[in-house]
């Protein structure tokens, strides 16, 4: 729906006047000010995807770390079985 214009403003005169508005509204400084706080916007957001990488390789190595531990105890648990049974077949061998 097309935007209605107040009475009496002329054709010529409303794209002069919404250019006027454009250049007097926005100043240099709101620009810079504006790339200052995307800048910073930016920063925040890189540090916060570095913290969460950092806390994602940390829990990874940790969960790892636990997956090895539970493995070496499981190998260490079968070692002392197979011994178990290994001497168990040296004494059957001695009493025959």
């Amino acid at each position: 729906m097309p935007a209605e214009r107040p009475a009496g403003s002329g054709s010529s005169q409303a794209p002069a006047m919404v250019e006027q508005l454009d250049t007097a509204v926005i100043t240099p400084a709101m620009l810079e000010e504006e790339e200052q706080l995307e800048a910073a916007g930016l920063e925040r957001e890189r540090k916060m995807l570095e913290k969460a990488r950092m806390s994602w390789d940390r829990e990874s190595t940790e969960i790892r770390y636990r997956r090895l531990q539970h493995l070496l105890e499981k190998s260490n648990i079968y070692s002392k079985f197979l011994l178990t049974k290994m001497e168990q077949q040296q004494l059957e061998l001695k009493k025959i």
